[in-house]
């Protein structure tokens, strides 16, 4: 059990706008670097790392979800300055700490999810992020289904949410004269797209409430500023944006929920090919001539036809074949270690696409794909997903190559492929790393590293920080021009 009642009680005398506002201050400082005003400076007047300060984004994150909760929304004390919010924050510490001491769960499914909850906040919101979305939804067919989500193209959605994002990274509230200047420059009036990032006080609470719990999932429930991270108060006249972190991953990797909220169809249809074109442009970006590049065919007979591979690349070394999958584990399955069956219900999802590459691999070994030989070269299993698995706690426990085990069986395959011939699981914002260390130190060195010895199991992000220091040092944003492109829109 979680005790939270000493935060409750404290919050309940503050105001919730003025709480929100001391923590717009302090998250802009932390992920952006923005200066903090005179009665904030004290939380961080060396001006330190936002690493070495003692409280971090994902407390102000949980901040904000217990303020909505448990501050007056119609009057309360005003925040003055940085010892009241230290409190709350001190208070949440001692509230996730008790938390983790009890509970039913062991150590590594713990460590799993508070990597999870820490991990998206460490890495942030990059220039990288708004690229691939925008890639990905400009594809002829998806650019139509974002016109019909939100009345605008992608280019416009894309455009809308960094000026937005740009304004709030420096002003905690807008007014509407902002939404009438901002048509001028899109062209559209930019309320078809926010309005589905904006909400009110009350409907903010009532989802808070929905979802909250005093148990050991307390840190992890559901914070409703995911979904809506904008405000509309003072009767509609303001549109404050408390966390600007949370609108930049809201108009980036948010836009895929509102997306295949419409029609799920839309998955297999469209949004996996864009996906699927996505990263296929990426190995080619980052080809400086090492690489010899395929895409996926159709093979077999009329009547059994059959895809390959989604990709293969390769070099002098090896070749890597790569399963495209969006395959975006739900929030909740990755941070709430219970329910068991919705964690289950997602592994089972990436089990089955690590089966179809296993039997892609097979296939290609026989010499029956008609567009690549195999010369007994080594081939190395990839899965790529539009989300960040961060499996490790899984790939420990065994609860993944359990699964990938039963799938090869039932496909006719050796089950301990999983041991002799490992896969890894990589993310779209990891591979566009991952692809340019290859292509200067080679498949075979980088993937035998983290499939075979000691460094099988490692996060892709600690073995490239071990092992490959100086590719690092050459990687390069693979779309340089995309952002230009974008902010060039008159």
């Amino acid at each position: 059990m979680t005790d939270a009642k000493p935060l409750r009680k404290y919050l309940r005398k503050f105001s919730l706008t003025s709480m929100l506002n001391a923590i717009w201050h302090l998250s802009t400082h932390l992920e952006y670097r923005s200066e903090l005003p005179s009665q904030f400076r004290e939380a961080n007047p060396l001006r330190k790392g936002r690493m070495q300060l003692g409280f971090f984004l994902w407390e102000l994150d949980t901040l904000s979800r217990e303020a909505i909760l448990h501050c007056d929304i119609e009057r309360g004390l005003a925040v003055t300055d940085w010892h009241q919010v230290r409190v709350a924050i001190n208070l949440i510490k001692v509230a996730e700490d008790a938390g983790l001491l009890g509970g039913k769960f062991g150590l590594l499914e713990k460590i799993g999810r508070l990597a999870h909850r820490q991990f998206h906040w460490q890495k942030g919101i990059s220039h990288q992020h708004i690229s691939r979305m925008r890639q990905m939804y400009l594809k002829p067919e998806m650019n139509e289904v974002v016109r019909h989500v939100y009345g605008m193209s992608t280019d416009q959605v894309a455009t809308v949410g960094f000026a937005a994002l740009a304004t709030y990274m420096t002003h905690f509230g807008i007014s509407h004269k902002w939404l009438a200047s901002a048509e001028r420059i899109v062209g559209v009036s930019p309320s078809s797209f926010l309005s589905n990032l904006t909400t009110n006080y009350e409907s903010l609470r009532s989802s808070a409430v929905a979802s909250r719990t005093l148990d050991e999932n307390w840190a992890y429930t559901f914070n409703p500023l995911w979904l809506h991270p904008i405000i509309e108060i003072d009767g509609g006249a303001r549109l404050i944006c408390p966390v600007p972190g949370l609108l930049a991953r809201r108009f980036t990797d948010g836009l895929y929920f509102d997306v295949v909220g419409q029609d799920h169809d839309i998955l297999s249809r469209q949004l996996g090919p864009a996906f699927q074109s996505y990263v296929g442009e990426t190995a080619a970006r980052a080809n400086d001539g090492s690489f010899q590049i395929y895409s996926e065919v159709r093979y077999g007979t009329k009547g059994k036809p059959k895809d390959s591979v989604d990709w293969i690349v390769e070099d002098v070394s090896a070749a890597l074949f790569v399963e495209v999958k969006l395959l975006k584990m739900a929030k909740a399955a990755k941070e709430f270690v219970a329910p068991e069956a919705a964690v289950m219900k997602e592994l089972k999802k990436l089990a089955k696409a690590v089966g179809q590459l296993y039997a892609a691999i097979a296939d290609a070994r026989e010499g029956i794909y008609p567009h690549w030989t195999y010369n007994g070269q080594a081939i190395y299993p990839m899965i790529v997903t539009l989300d960040d698995w961060s499996l490790f706690h899984h790939q420990d426990g065994g609860e993944i190559n359990n699964l990938v085990r039963q799938e090869l069986v039932e496909r006719g395959l050796d089950p301990s492929l999983v041991d002799t011939n490992r896969y890894i699981v990589c993310s779209a914002d990891e591979f566009e790393v991952v692809i340019q260390v290859m292509h200067s130190a080679g498949i075979d060195k980088f993937m035998s590293g983290i499939t075979e010895g000691e460094k099988v199991g490692w996060l892709i992000d600690g073995y490239l920080r071990d092992g490959f220091r100086n590719e690092l040092n050459h990687v390069k944003p693979l779309f340089p021009n995309d952002m230009l492109s974008l902010l060039a829109k008159p």
